[in-house]
């Protein structure tokens, strides 16, 4: 079973992946790149508000793009005024 990490999107600035506090694509980019090494095989499930945080949420998906991550291993998550 592959491991699943998650990706708070705070705000358009802001995500919080693995404990850690990322602001901007070239970070998402190298926190996900570092992880790929240790854990080559994961699900990185993306939370957020689309609605309103489509700009930090579209920075982790260009960022783990540019990692390497394989996007059909990324899952979402969505919070918003539509969600229970």
């Amino acid at each position: 079973m592959e491991k699943l990490l998650t990706a708070a999107v705070l705000d358009d600035q802001t995500v919080i992946l693995d404990g850690r506090k990322l602001a901007g694509t070239d970070e998402v980019a190298e926190a996900i790149g570092m992880l790929l090494q240790s854990v080559p095989h994961f699900v990185l499930m993306i939370e957020g508000m689309p609605e309103k945080h489509y700009e930090g949420i579209g920075k982790v998906i260009y960022g783990s793009s540019r990692a390497g991550f394989e996007l059909d291993n990324l899952r979402y998550s969505w919070k918003g005024s539509e969600a229970g």
